[in-house]
């Protein structure tokens, strides 16, 4: 298995999608200070207390995070699964011989752990980032502490997890439709309705984990769709 990852991480460029890493962490260094900074912007706007405490700061920017590398992901699988399982591309794959149930995991796991720790770099990057800066000259009313690193670093986790099942999913449903942009945009909905959810619940940690187990559940069962879809194309 780790022979074939490194094999497609070879055939695939991802030098490119690092790149994208870079422009996404300083996107999202200038996102989470507009977050905190948004309470000052109308400070007599009772809607704009949601941005007040540090707790829904690190929260919303979660949940922004997750959204713009779930997409990403959906892109990557994109180009490694849905182009690669179809056409020519598809009759060559076939007669690699190796079961092709182990290429379809190995670029599962290849995304997985590419966006995984592109969203874990990045956190650190911009919550490390953003304490030091308040802890010596704050943004946001409210009180900085050792406990909100490690509320951070819990969103972090719950995030990663969601983003890589939530990609999983939509890049099924593009398979399914051999459609790349149904992947995209089944991204995106599914992202919305997660976001949704959560920001109407704020405060509620136990209906994110619910979610997020959710999420992993579904793409779980989503990976065992696409090896019978496999399966199927084998015998076809």
């Amino acid at each position: 298995m780790i022979h074939l990852m490194k094999l497609e991480m070879q055939k695939n460029n991802m030098r490119t999608y690092m790149y994208a890493n870079v422009i996404i962490t300083v996107t999202m260094i200038g996102l989470i200070y507009l977050f905190a900074y948004v309470p000052h912007i109308e400070p007599n706007d009772p809607e704009l207390l949601i941005f007040a405490g540090y707790d829904n700061v690190i929260l919303l920017y979660g949940l922004v995070n997750m959204t713009v590398f779930s997409i990403f992901s959906c892109v990557i699988y994109s180009q490694l699964i849905i182009e690669a399982l179809k056409g020519k591309q598809l009759i060559l794959l076939f007669s690699y011989p190796v079961k092709h149930n182990k290429i379809l995991i190995s670029k599962i796991f290849i995304v997985s752990l590419f966006i995984s720790l592109s969203m874990i770099i990045c956190n650190v990057i911009v919550f490390g980032t953003f304490f030091i800066t308040e802890s010596f000259v704050p943004i946001t009313a409210d009180v900085f502490s050792v406990a909100l690193i490690l509320d951070a670093l819990k969103t972090t986790l719950i995030m990663v997890i969601s983003a890589a099942s939530l990609s999983v999913i939509a890049t099924g449903i593009g398979f399914h439709t051999k459609s790349v942009p149904a992947a995209i945009i089944a991204g995106v909905i599914l992202c919305s309705l997660f976001c949704n959810v959560v920001f109407n619940a704020l405060g509620n940690e136990m209906l994110l984990l619910i979610f997020m187990m959710i999420a992993l559940l579904s793409g779980a069962v989503m990976t065992i769709l696409l090896m019978n879809k496999v399966d199927r194309l084998e015998v076809l």
